[in-house]
């Protein structure tokens, strides 16, 4: 049986330049699962506009991954965290230009 990929979607395509690949490897599955299939109190909330299509994988990427506990909102919400954490210094910077316009 073949599964289909998630990420072959436009905008992973437009991000990557690419078209995705499958190569399996144990320890980065190990490293998703740990950093982002936790179940976690989303807490107040506030909607957000995200492209349908977008959404409809990420419910069947929850679904799929079947962790009891684990919604939607948790899961973007440990992406959301990692992408801050890992991007903080570029952040810290653009940040700091106040009210200046960023152009990169």
């Amino acid at each position: 049986m073949t599964h289909s990929k998630f990420c072959d979607l436009r905008t992973c395509n437009k991000v990557n330049g690419e078209l995705p690949s499958f190569t399996p490897d144990k320890e980065k599955a190990k490293e998703y699962v740990s950093n982002y299939l936790v179940p976690g109190n989303v807490g107040a909330r506030k909607g957000i506009f995200v492209p349908r299509e977008l959404v409809n994988k990420i419910a069947k990427l929850v679904a799929l991954y079947d962790v009891e506990g684990l919604t939607i909102g948790a899961y973007v919400t440990n992406i959301l965290i990692d992408h801050l954490a890992q991007n903080r210094d570029p952040i810290n910077e653009l940040s700091s230009m106040g009210g200046n316009q960023v152009a990169l």
